[in-house]
């Protein structure tokens, strides 16, 4: 008799919104203002032979150090969660970026995330390198969100434009993807786009 397939759970957890993946039947959830309220909601998906968690934070094993967008997060470890299966963390902007690098073969990729924080991760040769400093948030962040909070895209656009020009300009990418909540904003990506100085920006949402 054949091997029996194994099961993987794909969970990603942003300060907004959680998602969950199992065996292509997605589930969603606002991201929950407590720590109890967080693990109830993993104790309750499926069990599987494998889980794969991308999140919004600084990472060490299985183990959160800090979420600044989900504070109860601090020094969290996902193996009381899921104490017997495989299980990888990763920030979720590399979790994102890796999911779809190879599109583009070995081109220079930045990716930014664009919704509670601003995540960023970096890839060339097919690979999503570990910048650790990708994994704590930008130092604008708090005026990021005051601008984002007071729904003028326009300021908005213009803002993250000269922010992420910054860091287009030091890893000089071939190509930028964008994703996030802010992004799903009617007109917002065709605004922002137009600002950055990078050859190609292409959009992908989840």
């Amino acid at each position: 008799m054949g091997r029996s397939k194994k099961t993987i759970l794909n969970i990603d957890i942003g300060g907004t919104k959680i998602r969950a993946n199992f065996g292509g039947k997605l589930q969603k959830w606002n991201t929950p203002r407590t720590k109890k309220e967080f693990a109830k909601i993993l104790e309750k998906l499926p069990r599987a032979d494998a889980v794969g968690i991308g999140v919004a934070g600084v990472i060490s094993g299985t183990r959160v150090i800090k979420s600044p967008n989900i504070r109860y997060l601090k020094n969290f470890d996902f193996r009381e969660i899921f104490p017997k299966v495989v299980l990888r963390i990763d920030n979720d902007a590399r979790v994102f970026l890796g999911e779809r690098i190879g599109r583009f073969g070995g081109r220079r990729i930045l990716a930014f995330t664009i919704g509670t924080g601003i995540g960023r991760a970096y890839g060339e040769g097919g690979k999503v390198k570990m910048i650790k400093k990708f994994e704590y948030p930008v130092s604008w962040e708090k005026e990021y969100q005051k601008i984002r909070d007071s729904k003028d895209d326009r300021k908005l656009a213009e803002y993250l434009g000269k922010k992420l020009n910054a860091i287009i300009k030091k890893y000089k990418p071939d190509s930028i993807v964008l994703s996030g909540g802010v992004t799903r904003r009617k007109g917002f990506y065709k605004k922002l786009s137009k600002l950055l100085r990078v050859k190609t920006a292409m959009l992908f949402q989840s």
